[in-house]
């Protein structure tokens, strides 16, 4: 039972309390209520620092908030870093914590590891936070800081987003059931894309870490172009950690909302939202009404069962470059969200197309890194 408000069009008001009461003194759950769109500091009283919040107008309050934590780099404060990640986080859909570290020297000194933690709690009190959806970023010393807390602990993140981070040596994935994806920005100005980033690419091989890069010719190490950002968001939000109980187990079980690929590995799930209002799910279109359609490849419908919508496909590129793609295109401009599980590890990625974009195409061919 999950008791979100009182609705005064049914309850009067003094039966509205009695019952949040009783649902308190039961220890039933009451639902975090999504607070408005912005900013607001918080106060972090277990360590002394503090931490600001941004929750986005384009945040979904009927689902659970996918969030991210965004670390300042040294000599910094979250307030210099508000500009840079409001937009990215419109665009992600994403609610955004900026905590501020213990000493101006850099993270990893004194508490920052309880007040990373406790900023997560925090948020977690009055957000209703998607916890599949926890993902960790930073600038500088907080890019790899982030790694670290990422990969140094089972922490539980679900992608990380390093930005002109220098190089630091991590010997071995803590958590045994996921491997973080992580995306890294160098401009080439930068001194740390020659003594880190080519160092920071074969660790994350090494550890079989899956990994992107956003490289731009002629920016420095404080400064990078507004897609960057953006870009880094989307990335975050678009990777999932493995619900419990996952990871190698029982192969995709197709049915007529669930398409199964590369021999029932990969389950293939779409949901939509259209300019009235209305959504729903993807229909899957029978392979004996797509003869074309092979084992790698699929086709849904959202509207009508004659009119296809979106054609998915799942790529062995194992031979090439040790990862599985994924490859959509969509006939749409309607709101969707495309999720692409690995059932033998449990990893999902999840690509998002806003309302009223023509979708472009899909071609990922870092998807995942779960080879053979």
């Amino acid at each position: 039972m999950r008791f979100t408000s009182c609705n005064l069009t049914t309850f009067s008001r003094p039966l509205c309390l009695f019952w949040l009461a009783v649902l308190a003194i039961a220890g039933l759950p009451l639902a975090a209520q999504t607070p408005a769109a912005g900013w607001k500091e918080v106060q972090i009283p277990a360590t002394g620092s503090y931490f600001q919040r941004y929750v986005p107008r384009t945040l979904d309050p009927t689902r659970p908030a996918p969030v991210v934590v965004f670390l300042h780099g040294a000599g910094g404060r979250p307030e210099l870093y508000r500009n840079f990640v409001l937009n990215a986080a419109e665009n992600a859909a994403c609610v955004v914590v900026l905590p501020k570290s213990s000493s101006n020297l850099g993270w990893g000194i004194g508490n920052d590891a309880t007040t990373v933690q406790e900023s997560l709690r925090l948020v977690r009190e009055e957000i209703s936070v998607d916890p599949r959806r926890v993902a960790i970023a930073g600038h500088s010393a907080g890019g790899a800081y982030a790694y670290l807390l990422a990969y140094g602990e089972a922490s539980h993140y679900s992608a990380v987003f390093s930005m002109s981070a220098p190089s630091y040596p991590v010997s071995a994935v803590a958590d045994p059931a996921y491997k973080a994806p992580i995306r890294m920005y160098y401009g080439t100005e930068d001194p740390n894309y020659g003594s880190a980033y080519g160092a920071l690419k074969g660790q994350w091989d090494r550890l079989g870490v899956r990994w992107e890069e956003d490289i731009r010719s002629g920016f420095g190490h404080n400064t990078w172009p507004t897609a960057t950002m953006t870009d880094g968001f989307r990335f975050l939000v678009s990777q999932s950690y493995p619900e419990a109980g996952t990871g190698p187990g029982p192969a995709c079980v197709a049915g007529p909302t669930r398409l199964c690929l590369q021999d029932g590995r990969f389950q293939v799930e779409v949901a939509w939202r259209d300019f009235q209002g209305g959504q729903g799910v993807g229909s899957v279109v029978p392979v004996s009404a797509a003869p074309g359609v092979s084992g790698d490849s699929g086709l849904f419908w959202f509207f009508d069962a004659a009119n296809w919508e979106m054609l998915v496909k799942v790529i062995d590129g194992c031979a090439l470059n040790n990862r599985f793609w994924v490859f959509a295109a969509a006939t749409t401009n309607v709101q969707y969200t495309l999720e692409v599980t690995d059932t033998a590890t449990g990893q999902t990625v999840r690509y998002e197309n806003p309302l009223g974009r023509s979708s472009p195409a899909t071609t990922d061919t870092q998807a995942f890194a779960s080879c053979p």
